[in-house]
């Protein structure tokens, strides 16, 4: 069968599945489609062998912020952009109200086996909402700010978790004017990316070649964004900065002087609203 670009949302769930301890991601098995590990092992032989961990990383880490955050605040609205198969709202508190905003082809298919999971017993239930909408036609912004603005929650945190690599630079300020005019003083907006140090590295330009040869995906922009990007966007301030290698390192997954250049290193920012 051929493969298209909104099928690794299937294998970067495969990734999480594989190591549960470390992707802290216990659902992520909910998720099986056809043969992913033969899948998997052609990406590890094609473009990285690291990529597997890495991504267990991402989730690891976002899973604690937002465990962390929800903890403190438990009238929290979590609003996750672009939310693929993540499955965050079903380790949060019951308190937290969820809004995953999605392709409407995403929509439809998460929507329907997540009702199924949670019937099965297999998922517990939580108050997640899951809206259809392209977050990068402003022609469809108003309806997701008046949508969201509903839900009168004193905090809000917006991820914004492995969307940046297929949009433009025009493409990615538009949706951060969007979560502008969404949150107030104070709420915390989380975002991923690669920087542009990855442009000339070999791991980099095989992912391209991938994308482009195995998943038929001409239009990607493949976009990196440097790091100072993060420090003048337009009511917000950056707070920190972080990595999946940072986090692999520190958790022993890769030893301390392995080389940056050698993976797909997302990086991570917590952006708060001035």
């Amino acid at each position: 069968m051929k493969k298209e670009v909104h099928d690794t949302a299937f294998m970067i769930a495969y990734y999480r599945a594989q190591h549960e301890a470390l992707s802290k991601d216990p659902y992520a098995k909910l998720w099986p489609k056809g043969d992913l590990k033969s899948w998997a092992d052609d990406f590890s032989e094609k473009v990285s062998e690291h990529d597997e961990l890495l991504h267990c990383m991402r989730n690891r880490y976002f899973h604690n912020v937002l465990q962390d955050f929800t903890e403190k605040n438990e009238d929290t609205l979590f609003i996750n952009l672009g939310a693929g198969f993540s499955m965050y709202p079903y380790i949060l508190p019951k308190s937290v109200c969820t809004i995953e905003i999605e392709l409407p082809q995403i929509v439809a298919y998460k929507k329907d086996a997540i009702n199924s999971f949670i019937s099965n017993g297999k998922l517990p239930n939580r108050n997640v909402v899951h809206m259809s909408g392209d977050i990068t036609d402003e022609n469809h912004h108003g309806d997701i700010v008046t949508f969201i603005k509903a839900y009168k929650k004193p905090k809000t945190i917006i991820l914004i978790e492995g969307v940046f690599f297929f949009l433009n630079k025009k493409q990615i300020e538009s949706v951060l004017r969007l979560c502008e005019r969404i949150q107030k003083k104070d709420d915390v907006l989380l975002c991923v990316s690669f920087d542009n140090g990855v442009n000339n590295t070999e791991v980099f330009s095989n992912l391209k070649l991938y994308f482009t040869d195995v998943l038929d995906s001409h239009e990607n922009p493949f976009t990196s964004l440097p790091h100072n990007f993060y420090k003048t966007i337009d009511g917000y301030t950056l707070e920190k900065r972080s990595s999946s290698l940072e986090l692999g390192q520190k958790l022993d997954c890769f030893p301390e002087d392995f080389e940056e250049e050698l993976v797909l290193n997302e990086y991570f920012y917590t952006l708060k609203k001035s």
